[in-house]
Protein backbone atom coordinates (compact mmCIF):
# COMPACT_ATOMS: atom_id res chain seq x y z
CA UNK A 1 0.00 0.00 0.00
CA UNK A 2 1.09 3.70 -1.11
CA UNK A 3 2.36 5.60 2.45
CA UNK A 4 0.09 8.39 0.28
CA UNK A 5 -2.46 6.19 1.11
CA UNK A 6 -1.42 5.15 4.85
CA UNK A 7 0.87 7.48 6.45
CA UNK A 8 1.32 4.93 9.00
CA UNK A 9 3.62 2.51 6.84
CA UNK A 10 5.76 5.22 6.11
CA UNK A 11 9.20 3.50 7.22
CA UNK A 12 11.67 6.12 6.81
CA UNK A 13 9.23 7.83 9.93
CA UNK A 14 9.57 5.37 12.59
CA UNK A 15 13.69 4.36 11.57
CA UNK A 16 13.92 7.77 12.70
CA UNK A 17 11.88 7.89 15.30
CA UNK A 18 12.83 4.77 16.49
CA UNK A 19 16.30 6.01 17.33
CA UNK A 20 15.37 8.93 19.04
CA UNK A 21 12.00 7.80 20.83
CA UNK A 22 13.42 4.46 22.54
CA UNK A 23 16.45 6.40 24.46
CA UNK A 24 14.10 9.08 25.34
CA UNK A 25 11.02 6.71 26.57
CA UNK A 26 13.90 4.91 28.38
CA UNK A 27 14.92 8.18 30.74
CA UNK A 28 11.00 9.09 30.88
CA UNK A 29 10.79 5.33 32.08
CA UNK A 30 13.73 6.23 34.55
CA UNK A 31 12.42 9.18 35.79
CA UNK A 32 9.30 7.93 36.42
CA UNK A 33 10.90 4.93 38.45
CA UNK A 34 12.77 7.36 40.80
CA UNK A 35 9.62 9.96 40.95
CA UNK A 36 6.97 6.58 41.52
CA UNK A 37 9.73 5.23 44.33
CA UNK A 38 10.05 8.55 45.90
CA UNK A 39 5.85 9.02 45.67
CA UNK A 40 6.02 5.45 47.47
CA UNK A 41 8.41 5.84 50.13
CA UNK A 42 7.14 9.07 51.38
CA UNK A 43 3.24 8.07 51.05
CA UNK A 44 4.60 5.26 53.31
CA UNK A 45 5.13 7.90 56.29
CA UNK A 46 1.66 8.84 56.18
CA UNK A 47 -1.07 11.02 53.98
CA UNK A 48 0.11 13.99 55.63
CA UNK A 49 3.78 13.49 54.66
CA UNK A 50 2.74 12.38 50.82
CA UNK A 51 0.03 15.81 50.61
CA UNK A 52 3.07 17.86 51.60
CA UNK A 53 5.72 16.57 49.59
CA UNK A 54 2.98 17.00 46.30
CA UNK A 55 2.54 20.53 47.17
CA UNK A 56 6.21 21.25 47.31
CA UNK A 57 6.76 19.33 44.32
CA UNK A 58 4.48 21.84 42.51
CA UNK A 59 7.73 23.96 42.37
CA UNK A 60 9.80 21.62 41.18
CA UNK A 61 7.03 21.07 38.41
CA UNK A 62 7.13 25.02 37.88
CA UNK A 63 10.57 24.71 37.51
CA UNK A 64 10.82 21.75 35.37
CA UNK A 65 8.38 22.93 33.27
CA UNK A 66 9.69 26.41 32.13
CA UNK A 67 13.53 25.13 32.52
CA UNK A 68 11.85 22.79 29.39
CA UNK A 69 10.41 25.84 28.03
CA UNK A 70 13.54 27.61 27.50
CA UNK A 71 15.31 25.07 25.72
CA UNK A 72 12.13 23.53 23.75
CA UNK A 73 12.05 27.22 22.60
CA UNK A 74 15.68 27.28 21.44
CA UNK A 75 14.94 23.46 20.41
CA UNK A 76 12.79 24.74 17.50
CA UNK A 77 15.95 26.74 16.11
CA UNK A 78 18.22 24.44 17.11
CA UNK A 79 16.64 21.41 15.04
CA UNK A 80 16.18 23.42 11.66
CA UNK A 81 19.63 24.99 11.97
CA UNK A 82 21.09 21.41 12.88
CA UNK A 83 18.87 20.15 9.87
CA UNK A 84 20.46 22.65 7.47
CA UNK A 85 23.90 21.65 8.89
CA UNK A 86 24.80 25.12 10.83
CA UNK A 87 26.87 23.70 13.86
CA UNK A 88 27.83 27.03 14.64
CA UNK A 89 24.23 28.22 15.38
CA UNK A 90 23.51 25.77 17.56
CA UNK A 91 26.56 26.43 19.13
CA UNK A 92 25.27 29.83 19.86
CA UNK A 93 21.86 28.95 20.98
CA UNK A 94 23.46 26.82 23.32
CA UNK A 95 24.97 29.53 24.93
CA UNK A 96 22.11 31.75 24.83
CA UNK A 97 19.75 29.09 26.57
CA UNK A 98 22.66 28.61 29.41
CA UNK A 99 22.44 31.82 30.20
CA UNK A 100 18.23 31.98 30.64
CA UNK A 101 18.64 28.48 32.30
CA UNK A 102 21.16 30.17 35.02
CA UNK A 103 18.96 32.98 35.73
CA UNK A 104 16.18 30.79 36.51
CA UNK A 105 18.02 28.18 38.58
CA UNK A 106 18.82 30.96 41.29
CA UNK A 107 15.81 32.08 41.24
CA UNK A 108 13.59 28.84 42.20
CA UNK A 109 17.16 28.01 44.30
CA UNK A 110 15.93 31.97 46.20
CA UNK A 111 11.94 31.17 46.70
CA UNK A 112 12.48 27.66 48.03
CA UNK A 113 15.06 28.77 50.63
CA UNK A 114 13.77 31.86 51.68
CA UNK A 115 10.19 31.52 51.23
CA UNK A 116 8.59 27.62 51.62
CA UNK A 117 5.84 28.91 54.01
CA UNK A 118 4.65 31.29 51.65
CA UNK A 119 4.70 29.22 48.67
CA UNK A 120 2.80 25.89 50.62
CA UNK A 121 0.03 28.67 51.80
CA UNK A 122 -0.52 29.55 48.40
CA UNK A 123 -2.09 26.28 48.03
CA UNK A 124 -3.07 25.33 51.06
CA UNK A 125 -3.97 25.85 54.33
CA UNK A 126 -3.65 23.08 56.81
CA UNK A 127 -0.81 23.53 59.20
CA UNK A 128 0.56 20.14 59.58
CA UNK A 129 0.95 19.82 55.96
CA UNK A 130 2.49 23.07 55.54
CA UNK A 131 4.64 22.26 58.39
CA UNK A 132 6.62 19.01 56.59
CA UNK A 133 6.32 20.98 53.60
CA UNK A 134 8.86 23.69 54.37
CA UNK A 135 10.86 20.86 55.51
CA UNK A 136 10.99 19.33 52.03
CA UNK A 137 11.28 22.36 50.02
CA UNK A 138 13.64 24.16 51.72
CA UNK A 139 16.48 20.86 50.92
CA UNK A 140 15.02 21.04 47.14
CA UNK A 141 16.41 23.95 47.17
CA UNK A 142 19.99 22.69 46.74
CA UNK A 143 19.29 20.47 44.03
CA UNK A 144 17.40 23.69 42.35
CA UNK A 145 20.70 24.96 41.78
CA UNK A 146 21.38 22.41 39.46
CA UNK A 147 18.39 20.62 38.06
CA UNK A 148 17.41 23.46 35.37
CA UNK A 149 20.97 23.18 33.33
CA UNK A 150 20.52 19.27 33.21
CA UNK A 151 16.91 19.44 31.88
CA UNK A 152 17.61 22.06 29.49
CA UNK A 153 20.59 20.63 27.97
CA UNK A 154 19.18 17.34 27.55
CA UNK A 155 16.39 18.59 26.14
CA UNK A 156 18.68 20.75 23.79
CA UNK A 157 20.77 17.76 22.91
CA UNK A 158 17.50 16.01 21.82
CA UNK A 159 17.12 18.54 19.04
CA UNK A 160 20.66 17.29 17.66
CA UNK A 161 19.62 13.63 17.76
CA UNK A 162 21.85 12.73 20.26
CA UNK A 163 19.70 11.17 23.19
CA UNK A 164 22.04 8.57 24.65
CA UNK A 165 23.91 10.70 27.83
CA UNK A 166 19.59 10.64 28.71
CA UNK A 167 19.36 7.48 29.42
CA UNK A 168 23.09 7.62 31.69
CA UNK A 169 22.10 10.76 33.47
CA UNK A 170 18.42 9.06 34.60
CA UNK A 171 19.61 6.10 35.92
CA UNK A 172 21.91 7.66 37.60
CA UNK A 173 19.64 9.91 39.23
CA UNK A 174 17.33 6.89 39.79
CA UNK A 175 20.44 4.83 41.71
CA UNK A 176 21.12 7.26 43.54
CA UNK A 177 17.68 8.79 44.22
CA UNK A 178 16.06 5.23 45.16
CA UNK A 179 19.68 4.18 47.61
CA UNK A 180 19.19 7.65 49.51
CA UNK A 181 15.54 7.75 50.27
CA UNK A 182 15.65 4.52 51.34
CA UNK A 183 18.87 5.27 54.18
CA UNK A 184 17.56 8.48 54.55
CA UNK A 185 13.51 8.41 55.12
CA UNK A 186 13.69 5.04 57.19
CA UNK A 187 17.21 5.20 59.15
CA UNK A 188 18.81 2.26 57.52
CA UNK A 189 22.61 1.31 57.56
CA UNK A 190 23.07 3.31 60.30
CA UNK A 191 21.29 6.70 59.49
CA UNK A 192 19.16 8.51 61.30
CA UNK A 193 15.21 8.52 60.39
CA UNK A 194 14.66 11.86 58.76
CA UNK A 195 11.54 11.18 56.70
CA UNK A 196 10.39 13.94 55.26
CA UNK A 197 13.77 15.94 55.17
CA UNK A 198 15.76 12.81 53.67
CA UNK A 199 13.24 12.39 50.99
CA UNK A 200 14.05 16.23 50.07
CA UNK A 201 18.10 15.86 50.32
CA UNK A 202 17.66 12.43 48.65
CA UNK A 203 16.67 14.50 45.59
CA UNK A 204 19.29 17.41 45.67
CA UNK A 205 22.26 14.92 45.98
CA UNK A 206 21.27 13.00 42.99
CA UNK A 207 20.59 16.06 40.65
CA UNK A 208 24.16 17.44 42.12
CA UNK A 209 25.35 13.77 40.76
CA UNK A 210 23.39 13.72 37.30
CA UNK A 211 24.49 17.46 36.78
CA UNK A 212 28.40 16.58 37.25
CA UNK A 213 28.30 13.34 35.05
CA UNK A 214 26.63 15.85 32.50
CA UNK A 215 29.17 18.69 31.97
CA UNK A 216 31.73 16.24 31.83
CA UNK A 217 30.21 14.75 28.70
CA UNK A 218 28.74 17.52 27.45
CA UNK A 219 32.32 19.72 27.45
CA UNK A 220 35.07 16.47 27.35
CA UNK A 221 33.13 13.75 25.22
CA UNK A 222 30.05 15.26 23.10
CA UNK A 223 31.73 15.49 20.07
CA UNK A 224 28.95 16.42 17.33
CA UNK A 225 28.41 19.85 18.28
CA UNK A 226 31.09 20.49 20.10
CA UNK A 227 30.50 23.18 22.96
CA UNK A 228 33.23 24.25 24.76
CA UNK A 229 33.60 26.14 28.14
CA UNK A 230 34.09 29.36 26.76
CA UNK A 231 31.18 29.48 24.18
CA UNK A 232 29.45 30.03 27.20
CA UNK A 233 30.51 33.02 27.47
CA UNK A 234 30.84 34.35 23.46
CA UNK A 235 28.68 37.04 22.05
CA UNK A 236 25.77 35.47 20.03
CA UNK A 237 24.56 38.06 17.63
CA UNK A 238 21.02 37.31 16.20
CA UNK A 239 19.94 34.41 18.70
CA UNK A 240 18.38 36.89 20.69
CA UNK A 241 16.17 38.38 17.93
CA UNK A 242 15.55 34.92 16.48
CA UNK A 243 14.27 33.72 20.00
CA UNK A 244 11.76 35.93 20.46
CA UNK A 245 10.39 35.72 17.07
CA UNK A 246 10.32 31.78 17.59
CA UNK A 247 11.59 30.13 20.63
CA UNK A 248 10.24 32.78 23.02
CA UNK A 249 6.66 32.06 22.51
CA UNK A 250 7.52 28.33 23.30
CA UNK A 251 9.20 29.80 26.58
CA UNK A 252 5.65 32.14 27.16
CA UNK A 253 3.35 29.27 26.57
CA UNK A 254 5.70 26.44 28.99
CA UNK A 255 5.44 29.83 31.59
CA UNK A 256 1.79 30.13 31.55
CA UNK A 257 1.25 26.28 31.31
CA UNK A 258 2.79 26.03 34.54
CA UNK A 259 1.72 28.55 35.97
CA UNK A 260 -2.50 27.40 35.14
CA UNK A 261 -1.00 23.69 36.42
CA UNK A 262 0.10 25.86 39.55
CA UNK A 263 -3.27 27.30 39.88
CA UNK A 264 -4.94 23.47 39.46
CA UNK A 265 -2.91 22.53 42.57
CA UNK A 266 -4.25 25.56 44.34
CA UNK A 267 -7.50 24.24 43.11
CA UNK A 268 -6.95 20.88 44.40
CA UNK A 269 -5.53 21.90 47.77
CA UNK A 270 -8.42 23.81 48.72
CA UNK A 271 -10.43 21.16 48.65
CA UNK A 272 -8.56 19.23 51.12
CA UNK A 273 -5.72 17.26 51.74
CA UNK A 274 -7.26 13.98 50.91
CA UNK A 275 -7.86 15.54 47.05
CA UNK A 276 -3.90 16.35 47.19
CA UNK A 277 -3.03 12.85 48.27
CA UNK A 278 -5.05 11.30 45.51
CA UNK A 279 -4.17 13.86 42.86
CA UNK A 280 -0.32 12.74 43.69
CA UNK A 281 -1.26 9.12 42.99
CA UNK A 282 -2.86 10.30 40.09
CA UNK A 283 -0.52 12.49 38.51
CA UNK A 284 2.29 9.25 38.55
CA UNK A 285 -0.41 7.59 36.18
CA UNK A 286 -0.16 10.05 34.05
CA UNK A 287 3.68 10.41 34.21
CA UNK A 288 3.37 6.78 33.69
CA UNK A 289 1.53 7.51 30.66
CA UNK A 290 3.51 9.70 29.42
CA UNK A 291 6.65 7.67 29.20
CA UNK A 292 5.63 7.11 25.52
CA UNK A 293 3.70 9.93 25.23
CA UNK A 294 5.92 12.29 25.21
CA UNK A 295 8.85 9.94 24.28
CA UNK A 296 7.26 10.32 20.97
CA UNK A 297 6.47 13.88 21.25
CA UNK A 298 9.91 14.65 21.52
CA UNK A 299 11.56 12.23 18.90
CA UNK A 300 8.84 13.99 16.69
CA UNK A 301 9.18 17.33 17.10
CA UNK A 302 13.32 17.13 16.05
CA UNK A 303 12.37 14.55 13.06
CA UNK A 304 9.57 17.40 12.03
CA UNK A 305 12.28 20.29 12.20
CA UNK A 306 15.01 18.58 10.65
CA UNK A 307 13.19 17.59 7.95
CA UNK A 308 11.53 21.05 7.68
CA UNK A 309 15.19 22.33 7.60
CA UNK A 310 16.47 20.03 4.77
CA UNK A 311 13.95 21.73 2.54
CA UNK A 312 11.22 18.65 2.48
CA UNK A 313 8.17 20.04 3.82
CA UNK A 314 6.19 17.94 1.71
CA UNK A 315 7.43 14.68 3.59
CA UNK A 316 7.19 16.48 6.93
CA UNK A 317 3.53 17.26 5.74
CA UNK A 318 3.60 13.11 5.72
CA UNK A 319 4.67 12.48 8.35
CA UNK A 320 2.18 14.43 10.57
CA UNK A 321 -0.55 12.66 9.21
CA UNK A 322 0.50 9.37 10.39
CA UNK A 323 1.94 11.17 13.53
CA UNK A 324 -1.71 11.74 14.15
CA UNK A 325 -3.11 8.60 13.62
CA UNK A 326 -0.32 7.17 15.68
CA UNK A 327 -1.40 9.43 18.49
CA UNK A 328 -4.74 8.09 18.68
CA UNK A 329 -3.87 4.25 19.16
CA UNK A 330 -1.60 5.43 21.59
CA UNK A 331 -3.96 6.93 23.42
CA UNK A 332 -6.17 3.70 23.36
CA UNK A 333 -3.56 1.42 24.63
CA UNK A 334 -2.88 3.85 27.39
CA UNK A 335 -6.16 3.46 28.67
CA UNK A 336 -6.04 -0.18 28.89
CA UNK A 337 -2.56 0.23 30.52
CA UNK A 338 -4.09 2.82 33.45
CA UNK A 339 -7.36 0.57 33.90
CA UNK A 340 -4.96 -2.76 34.64
CA UNK A 341 -2.53 -1.14 37.32
CA UNK A 342 -4.72 1.85 38.78
CA UNK A 343 -6.07 -0.07 41.56
CA UNK A 344 -3.50 -2.13 42.75
CA UNK A 345 -0.93 1.28 43.07
CA UNK A 346 -3.61 2.54 45.15
CA UNK A 347 -3.14 -0.24 47.21
CA UNK A 348 0.63 0.39 47.85
CA UNK A 349 -0.62 3.58 50.05
CA UNK A 350 -1.42 4.52 53.31
CA UNK A 351 -4.65 6.55 52.49
CA UNK A 352 -7.84 6.86 54.88
CA UNK A 353 -11.46 5.89 53.18
CA UNK A 354 -12.13 9.37 51.81
CA UNK A 355 -8.83 9.88 49.82
CA UNK A 356 -8.56 5.94 48.80
CA UNK A 357 -11.97 6.75 47.48
CA UNK A 358 -10.91 10.09 45.55
CA UNK A 359 -7.98 8.14 43.91
CA UNK A 360 -10.20 5.30 42.62
CA UNK A 361 -12.41 8.04 40.93
CA UNK A 362 -9.72 10.45 39.55
CA UNK A 363 -7.56 7.81 38.26
CA UNK A 364 -10.77 5.80 36.30
CA UNK A 365 -11.22 9.64 34.33
CA UNK A 366 -7.65 9.74 34.15
CA UNK A 367 -8.14 6.64 31.61
CA UNK A 368 -10.44 7.96 29.78
CA UNK A 369 -8.27 11.65 29.49
CA UNK A 370 -5.45 9.56 28.04
CA UNK A 371 -6.41 9.20 24.75
CA UNK A 372 -6.84 13.20 24.50
CA UNK A 373 -3.57 13.93 26.20
CA UNK A 374 -1.55 11.36 23.42
CA UNK A 375 -3.41 13.12 20.50
CA UNK A 376 -2.93 16.93 22.09
CA UNK A 377 0.97 16.28 23.24
CA UNK A 378 2.14 13.98 20.11
CA UNK A 379 0.65 16.81 17.54
CA UNK A 380 1.07 19.98 19.54
CA UNK A 381 4.35 18.98 21.13
CA UNK A 382 5.91 17.12 17.88
CA UNK A 383 4.44 18.17 15.09
CA UNK A 384 3.20 21.89 15.57
CA UNK A 385 6.25 23.10 17.81
CA UNK A 386 8.94 21.17 15.44
CA UNK A 387 7.19 22.67 12.42
CA UNK A 388 8.04 26.26 13.67
CA UNK A 389 3.94 26.76 15.05
CA UNK A 390 5.70 27.79 18.47
CA UNK A 391 2.84 30.90 18.30
CA UNK A 392 -0.49 28.77 17.43
CA UNK A 393 0.42 25.96 20.12
CA UNK A 394 1.37 29.28 22.80
CA UNK A 395 -2.30 30.85 22.26
CA UNK A 396 -4.28 27.59 22.69
CA UNK A 397 -2.00 26.99 25.31
CA UNK A 398 -2.42 29.44 27.38
CA UNK A 399 -6.08 30.18 26.25
CA UNK A 400 -7.65 26.40 27.58
CA UNK A 401 -6.86 26.16 31.13
CA UNK A 402 -7.13 29.79 31.99
CA UNK A 403 -10.37 31.00 30.26
CA UNK A 404 -11.82 26.90 30.36
CA UNK A 405 -10.00 24.41 32.96
CA UNK A 406 -9.06 27.19 35.82
CA UNK A 407 -12.32 29.56 36.42
CA UNK A 408 -14.60 26.66 35.97
CA UNK A 409 -12.51 24.05 37.86
CA UNK A 410 -12.36 27.08 41.15
CA UNK A 411 -16.47 27.54 40.32
CA UNK A 412 -17.54 23.56 40.63
CA UNK A 413 -14.74 22.73 43.27
CA UNK A 414 -14.25 25.16 46.13
CA UNK A 415 -16.75 27.31 45.77
CA UNK A 416 -20.09 24.93 44.73
CA UNK A 417 -18.39 21.90 46.54
CA UNK A 418 -19.08 19.36 43.23
CA UNK A 419 -17.98 15.52 43.49
CA UNK A 420 -13.74 15.16 43.13
CA UNK A 421 -14.09 13.31 40.02
CA UNK A 422 -16.83 16.07 38.15
CA UNK A 423 -14.11 18.35 39.25
CA UNK A 424 -10.81 16.78 38.46
CA UNK A 425 -12.81 15.83 34.81
CA UNK A 426 -12.61 19.59 34.44
CA UNK A 427 -9.31 20.62 35.44
CA UNK A 428 -8.35 18.15 32.94
CA UNK A 429 -10.45 19.03 30.60
CA UNK A 430 -8.39 20.91 28.20
CA UNK A 431 -6.80 18.11 26.69
CA UNK A 432 -10.10 17.20 24.88
CA UNK A 433 -10.24 20.41 23.66
CA UNK A 434 -7.17 20.98 22.56
CA UNK A 435 -7.31 17.48 20.39
CA UNK A 436 -10.07 19.29 18.34
CA UNK A 437 -7.61 22.14 18.04
CA UNK A 438 -5.20 20.07 16.22
CA UNK A 439 -7.86 17.91 13.96
CA UNK A 440 -8.52 20.82 12.44
CA UNK A 441 -4.87 22.66 11.94
CA UNK A 442 -2.81 19.93 11.35
CA UNK A 443 -4.23 18.95 7.62
CA UNK A 444 -4.35 22.87 6.33
CA UNK A 445 -0.56 22.60 6.51
CA UNK A 446 0.02 26.02 7.54
CA UNK A 447 1.87 25.25 10.88
CA UNK A 448 4.90 24.62 8.62
CA UNK A 449 7.23 27.66 9.16
CA UNK A 450 11.15 27.14 8.20
CA UNK A 451 12.85 29.20 10.80
CA UNK A 452 16.47 29.09 9.05
CA UNK A 453 15.52 31.65 6.70
CA UNK A 454 14.43 33.95 9.02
Amino acid sequence: MDILQNPLLDRTLWSKLRILMIPIALQNLINFGAKAADTLMVGMLGEIQLSAAAIANQVTFTYIVIGFGVASGAGVLAAQHWGAGNKQKVREIFAFMCRIVAVLSIFFAGISFFAPEQVMRIVITDPEVIYEGVIYLRWLALGFLFMGFTVAVISMLRSTGTVKIAVVVSLAMLVISIFLNYVLIFGNFGFPAMGIAGAGIATSVARIIEFVILVVYLFKIEKRVGLKIRDLFRPTPGIGQSYLRHGAPVLVNEIAWAGSAFMLGVIIGRMGREFVAANSIGGLLIQFVGIITFGVAAAAATVIGNTIGEGDQARAQQYAKALMMFSFLSGVAGLLVVQAVRLPLIDFYDLSYRAETYARQITHVISINTIFLSMAAINMIGTLRGGGDARFVMIIDVSFPWLISIPLGALAGPILGWPVWIVFLILRSEDIFKTLVVLWRIPRGKWIKDVTKT
